[in-house]
């Protein structure tokens, strides 16, 4: 049995992130411009943190786009759309706090099936 005075770990965050991998575009907003791509490693509906091989500076402006796993109706595919600043980063990877996000439907490469009456 342990000791009733060991450390318990305490979440910081005030949003539960849910482990994902998800594929991200990604582009500054601010006088320098950079773009890239990686992969969201874990979201939540606060922020995300991403794998890439850019090295963002903390506060970078951010507009994020993610391929979101589910289909509109079955057959549309959707985005999820974020603006944000970057609040941490390391060598391969940066988290990102969003400011607003939306989610955006893009052409289907799939036609919808035909409704039988």
């Amino acid at each position: 049995m342990g000791s009733p005075f060991q450390l318990i770990a305490v979440e910081r965050r005030s949003k539960v992130r849910y482990p994902l991998l998800l594929t991200v575009s990604y582009r500054t907003l601010g006088r320098e411009l950079y773009s890239g791509v990686g992969h969201a490693v874990n979201l939540s509906s606060g922020g995300a943190l991403v794998v890439s091989q850019h090295e963002l500076g903390v506060g970078a402006e951010l507009e994020v786009r993610m391929e979101w796993p589910s289909l509109l109706d079955g057959y549309i595919p959707l985005q999820l759309v974020a603006v944000g600043w970057v609040v941490r980063c390391e060598a391969s990877s940066f988290a990102v706090c969003f400011r607003r996000h939306q989610f955006r439907t893009l052409r289907s490469k799939l036609q919808p099936s035909p409704r039988t009456g």
